[in-house]
């Protein structure tokens, strides 16, 4: 990227801030930090939304500890991410707690000035009021097969008012069909989530979504952009400039 990144702890800490401010609105969400821990629990029943974000020492063992505390007393699943510096106590911490080792997920950033912009003309809007959290949701639950209520008490009737959190959606001929959610901590914006409605896939409105919030985020100060993503994302994510700056190691609680 020609330009020197944020220190992996930095960047890694801007994530799991920004997801607690992602969630921050959640119907039966909760969220807390602690030295080194991030916990943002989205309150659904998917261990993608209830994170353990782990981004340096101090607390990780508390923190770990009171996270499946919550998560067991609510019979939720939930998820710990640690950067690989953190990985080998992390994962001390979370195998104690009942966690399972999962697969890893890059850690991928870019430099505002390296963003790949979408230039495919779906035109997008911000999420607001009712209406905007009722699309997104369904648009969520098109692209990741789960009930539209699900992801609509994710975002919460509250998300549109958030400084601290944004979400766009992209629009085919005034339709809805792709969301891109996001937050930022400091000068360093996370995407936090993009979903684009199964017919809509590979024709452009997800990168036009994630666009959208990429200027936002560029007007309010960020220089840096980083995501969490899984394989299957990563090509996606790179056609945007991002580079891979890690991998995360994970680990996965279920419901016994």
């Amino acid at each position: 990227m020609g330009r020197k990144v944020p220190s992996l702890a930095g960047l890694v800490r801007a994530q799991g801030e920004g997801w607690r401010a992602f969630i921050g609105s959640a119907e039966h969400g909760e969220s807390w930090a602690a030295p080194g821990v991030s916990v943002g629990i989205g309150g659904e029943a998917s261990e993608r939304v209830n994170l353990v974000v782990v981004h340096g020492s101090g607390s990780v063992d508390d923190g770990i500890a009171g996270a499946a505390a919550v998560l067991r007393r609510r019979g939720l699943p939930g998820s710990v991410y640690a950067a690989s510096p953190l990985a080998a106590e992390a994962g001390r911490a979370a195998a104690a707690r009942g966690f399972t080792a999962s697969a890893q997920l890059a850690l991928m950033c870019v430099h505002a000035g390296d963003v790949v912009r979408s230039e495919d003309g779906h035109p997008t809007v911000r999420v607001a009021g009712l209406e905007g959290v009722l699309a997104a949701g369904e648009i969520l639950a098109d692209a990741f097969d789960l009930p539209a209520d699900w992801c609509q008490r994710l975002l919460g009737v509250g998300f549109p008012s958030r400084t601290d959190a944004a979400a766009f959606i992209a629009l085919h001929d005034g339709r809805p069909v792709a969301v891109a959610g996001s937050a930022q901590v400091g000068d360093v914006a996370g995407i936090h989530v993009v979903g684009a409605r199964l017919a809509h896939r590979r024709r452009g409105a997800g990168t036009a979504a994630v666009s959208a919030a990429v200027e936002h985020h560029l007007r309010a100060g960020a220089r840096w952009f980083a995501v969490f993503s899984p394989p299957a994302t990563e090509p996606f994510f790179a056609g945007l400039g991002f580079v891979v700056v890690d991998h995360a190691s994970t680990w996965v609680l279920r419901p016994a």
